[in-house]
């Protein structure tokens, strides 16, 4: 019986977890490893924030998918990969052997070894971290979250709202060191910082931080801001496994696959998600890449690998769809900077992401 192994519950993997419910690989056995039996669903994370969901509403039970699946459950974060003996060491101190590994397990937040970060700072990835950084932020004096991309923008609107709502009268403050989705144009970066605006939330532009102390960050215009719970969401960087293991990895640190989601280097090694980059396209630059649209091909690609040999390529969407929470059940949608916001493009997405969550809990 060969092994299959499958490191972390991200997207790619819920598609390859459910679909092998009904149609399983032939004489292989399969082995789902997470730190958490829980997969939150970052789609929800600013609904979460705003409160208009409960906790269970935003995550999936991934060891009762896998269990469903019949495919075998271990919890515990994975800490080497030895691909020459084809092996994995566990927090926990397992050793699981596998014939082909496939990685789904997200990026880390950078910027986090800036003094102080790691120890007065809330963080959300690994994403089961996600709920207790929200609760405990929501009813703070002095909230500041730092960060320019769409989390930041989506959780500090989302959480204004739940505090405008509940009678918290300090507005959220945001800290961006950029424009806002600094990889979209100004058109896009103009809008979001008038909606922002408009919100009441004290924003604070081009600047960057510099250390974090006890209830003050310093910046690198030597301004002091004060905070209660202090939100670090400045981005994805890669997670330090596929270096510290010795994989091939671009500049800065994401796992490289072909466009068959393999690792040229090790054929029975795949990935997707935020953790790996494309090695043969030159649009996807600085690491993650869509979970959701690889699933269907990694799932073909793992079953050809023990099957048939035949496969697919996954080819990057351009200028797809993008969506985003802005707090009072509103929404902006972008479709090559064609941009629609207001309640319409909050119900539109919220009806996505509901579908999306009940095709892995139902």
């Amino acid at each position: 019986m060969k092994k299959l192994l499958l490191v972390g519950g991200g997207h790619a993997h819920l598609h390859v977890i459910k679909k092998l419910k009904d149609q399983p690989i032939a004489d292989v056995d399969v082995t789902v490893l997470s730190p958490s039996k829980f997969q939150y669903f970052s789609g929800r994370f600013g609904a979460y924030a705003e409160g208009l969901f409960d906790e269970s509403d935003i995550r999936i039970n991934l060891e009762a998918l896998a269990k469903t699946s019949g495919i075998h459950w271990v919890q515990g974060a994975i800490t080497s990969v030895d691909p020459k003996q084809k092996m994995v060491l566990t927090s926990n101190g397992d050793v699981l052997t596998f014939d082909a590994i496939s990685f789904n397990i997200g990026s880390l937040t950078a910027s986090t070894d800036l003094p102080g970060v790691v120890e007065y700072a809330y963080r959300i990835k690994p994403n089961y971290h996600f709920v207790d950084a929200i609760n405990e932020c929501r009813q703070a004096d002095k909230v500041v979250i730092v960060g320019g991309g769409a989390a930041a923008i989506e959780i500090s609107l989302s959480l204004q709202t739940w505090r405008k709502k509940n009678h918290v009268t300090t507005p959220v403050t945001l800290i961006s060191p950029d424009r806002f989705l600094p990889d979209k144009s100004h058109k896009v970066s103009d809008k979001i910082e008038k909606i922002v605006v408009q919100k009441d939330i004290n924003y604070i532009k081009n600047e960057e931080v510099t250390s974090v102390k006890h209830h003050k960050i310093m910046t690198s215009l030597q301004n002091e801001i004060y905070f209660n719970k202090l939100l670090w969401l400045t981005g994805p960087k890669a997670p330090g496994l596929f270096r510290t293991s010795k994989l091939p990895v671009d500049d800065q640190g994401y796992l490289k696959v072909e466009d068959t989601l393999q690792v040229k280097q090790y054929p029975f090694m795949f990935g997707a998600g935020g953790c790996v980059s494309l090695e043969n396209d030159s649009n996807i630059n600085e690491g993650p890449v869509s979970a959701v649209r690889q699933g269907p091909v990694l799932f073909k690609n793992l079953k050809g690998f023990f099957e048939t040999g035949e496969g697919e390529l996954y080819k990057r969407q351009k200028n797809g769809l993008s969506m985003m929470s802005l707090g009072d059940k509103e929404g902006l949608l972008n479709y090559k900077e064609h941009l629609i916001t207001g309640r319409l493009a909050w119900h539109l997405k919220n009806w996505v992401d509901t579908h999306y969550i009940r095709e892995y809990k139902d």
